[in-house]
């Protein structure tokens, strides 16, 4: 502990390693807490993939903190991918070991093994929606499809983001009423922002959906001025066009036929819960197109293609 106090981390893992096991789990967790402290955030990812993630309460709590911390950490819209993907990767195989010990455990808590598994997911939909964008053609509709259900994760990543590459995925496949809903949402969360609130948003046009509406303002505008006034002039417009209906995209529930917004994995009306795609987030109904975590999650920490999961799903 005297070698943690004074930041010697190379000596400290050197004698945690005559330790045995216990004494490299002690120094992996001394090590990333430090520098989740520090802000140094993808070094402490580094930490665990390079020397593991021991379970144990107050280990989890630090993943989780990490994961939330990373993930809803803000960046601008002409931040390079290289920037920060690369930690995101990084962080999703650090959940992706931590979600397997977890299913393991028989004595796991339940609300451990929700909270990691959607922490998970949220850096894994991260992931593809990035790699979708990137190769762009036949793969952009995938990527909408990921960007609508990234808005579920709105009170983990920064929400003015989400809200704004939904409601620009949903604009290039035309879905015009659904990408106004959207864009009208983060305007929202942009004013807020400009005016230093945390205030609670009007919620009806996300009623009855899993969309979370209690969350954190962003730090940092993922727009920069002038064109958060471009998107503003945009909803305006949209205002004023009698062919444009506000609402959300719809679909009809597969247990009670009521219509659910396309996106959610919740029914209100039944109180069904769909699981989600794990190529695209979307609510799966029976069974149709569906690949199971343990399947995805595994063949991208083996070397499957990914474009393999995404032609699957679009069979």
């Amino acid at each position: 502990k005297d070698l943690a106090k004074r930041g010697d981390w190379e000596r400290c893992q050197q004698a945690a390693q005559k330790q045995g096991p216990e004494g490299v789990e002690q120094y992996v967790i001394l090590h990333a807490s430090s520098l989740l402290r520090g802000g140094e955030l993808e070094e402490a990812v580094g930490v665990l993939n390079t020397h593991g993630t021991p379970l144990g309460a107050s280990n989890l709590a630090l993943y989780k903190q990490l994961a939330r911390d990373l993930l809803g950490r803000g960046r601008g819209v002409s931040t390079p991918e290289g920037v920060w993907l690369p930690g995101v990767q990084s962080l999703r195989q650090a959940l992706f070991r931590v979600w397997t010990a977890l299913k393991a455990s028989p004595g796991a808590d339940a609300g451990d093994v929700r909270e990691i598994d959607r922490l998970l997911h949220c850096a894994h939909y991260l992931c593809l929606h990035a790699a979708c964008r990137s190769r762009g053609g036949a793969f952009s509709e995938v990527a909408a499809s990921i960007a609508l259900s990234l808005v579920r994760y709105c009170d983990v990543l920064p929400a003015d983001r989400v809200f704004y590459e939904a409601g620009q995925a949903c604009k290039e496949v035309g879905k015009l009423n659904q990408a106004f809903v959207l864009t009208n949402r983060f305007i929202d969360i942009c004013e807020l922002m400009d005016d230093g609130e945390d205030a609670a948003l009007e919620n009806s046009d996300f009623e009855g959906t899993d969309v979370p509406f209690d969350f954190h303002l962003p730090d940092t505008q993922f727009l920069p001025e002038s064109q958060r006034e471009e998107v503003r002039d945009w909803v305006l417009t949209q205002s004023m066009d009698q062919k444009i209906e506000p609402v959300l995209s719809m679909r009809s529930c597969s247990k009670c036929s009521a219509k659910v917004y396309e996106a959610s994995l919740l029914c209100s009306s039944c109180n069904t819960r769909f699981k989600p795609c794990v190529v695209t987030g979307m609510p799966v109904g029976r069974g149709r197109g569906e690949l199971s975590p343990e399947e995805v999650f595994e063949g991208f920490h083996s070397g499957a293609q990914f474009k393999d999961y995404v032609e699957f799903v679009l069979k």
